[in-house]
């Protein structure tokens, strides 16, 4: 009998942390979040509170979507922490601005992929779903 994997992840199996300032533009994404079926989601002000809510997390996050810019340590530095305590954690960064300097030090840093604001639930669906390899 051939050895099966565990199951593929789902929307509803998710659990994402969203690093975004401005009080709208969170609300904003976790409403998006929820809409594509993502229940599981903490939502922090900035990096310092995703650094810890990613020590705090008895199970890890499967995905962090964090903003550009925020106060303290912005979304570029926080990519950098992350990858220095959890190399494989798929990262995606949200931005206003598709700054080529930016695109390339992001990239350098390792991130996933990128969301430009403003964006629809088709494309943070289909962003999640090709950086997490879900189908459907």
């Amino acid at each position: 009998m051939p050895e099966t994997g565990p199951p593929p992840l789902t929307f509803a199996d998710l659990a994402l942390l969203v690093a975004e300032d401005e009080p709208f533009a969170r609300k904003l994404t976790l409403a998006t979040l929820q809409r594509i079926g993502i229940r599981k989601v903490t939502a922090v002000p900035d990096g310092t509170e995703a650094l810890k809510a990613i020590t705090a997390a008895r199970e890890p996050f499967h995905l962090i979507v964090s903003d550009w810019n925020m106060p303290g340590i912005n979304g570029l530095e926080l990519l950098r922490l992350v990858r220095e305590h959890h190399p494989q954690m798929p990262f995606l960064m949200l931005t206003g601005q598709a700054d080529q300097e930016l695109v390339l030090a992001a990239r350098a840093a390792r991130v996933n992929g990128y969301i430009v604001k403003p964006f629809s639930a088709d494309q943070l669906k289909t962003k999640i779903a090709v950086t997490l390899g879900i189908r459907g």
